[in-house]
C-alpha cells in the first residue's frame, strides 16, 4: 500500500516541477519538453522538431474562460471555469487571468488513494487547497486535466 502512495506523489510532484517548461525552447534535439507537454514548432512549415526550433506547450489544451475581458467565455453546460492547476504559480482569476473549462464531474488523483488518470490525461495538484506537495503535503489530492 506505501508503494503506491510513493509513486502517486512522485508523480504529481514531477508534473508540478514541469508547469516551468510552458514556453521553453525544444526541437533540435535539444533537452526534451517534460511528459504532459508537446514540442510544437515555431514555424508551421516545420514537421519534424528534430531539424528546427519550436515551444513546449502543453499537450492537452482546453476551451479559455473568465477572465478581464470585454466578452468573456463561458464554459458548456457540464463544464465549470476553474484557475488552470497546470500553472500553480499564477494568481489565476484572482488577478483577472483566464481560468480553463473543465468537467464539472472532476476526476481526482493522488492523494492517500494513489489514484492515477486515465490514459492521456496529467495528475495535477489542486490550487489552493491547503495541501502543498512541495512543502510535506505527502497526501495532497489532484485532479487530472
Amino acid at each position: 500500500m506505501f508503494l503506491p502512495r510513493l509513486l502517486a506523489l512522485t508523480a504529481l510532484t514531477l508534473t508540478l516541477a514541469t508547469a516551468s517548461d510552458l514556453g521553453r525552447p525544444c526541437g533540435l534535439k535539444i533537452a526534451p519538453c517534460s511528459g504532459d507537454m508537446t514540442c510544437v514548432p515555431n514555424k508551421p512549415s516545420c514537421t519534424n522538431t528534430n531539424t528546427c526550433l519550436g515551444t513546449c506547450q502543453f499537450t492537452n489544451t482546453y476551451q479559455s474562460c473568465g477572465g478581464h475581458r470585454v466578452n468573456p467565455v463561458i464554459c458548456k453546460k457540464d463544464e465549470v471555469c476553474l484557475d488552470d492547476p497546470r500553472t500553480p504559480e499564477s494568481c489565476g482569476q484572482a488577478c483577472d487571468k483566464p481560468g480553463i473549462c473543465l468537467p464539472a464531474k472532476e476526476v481526482q488523483c493522488a492523494g492517500f488513494v494513489g489514484k492515477s488518470c486515465p490514459q492521456g490525461l496529467f495528475c495535477y495538484d489542486v490550487p489552493n487547497d491547503g495541501c502543498d506537495p512541495k512543502n510535506w503535503g505527502a497526501d495532497c489530492a489532484g485532479i487530472c486535466v
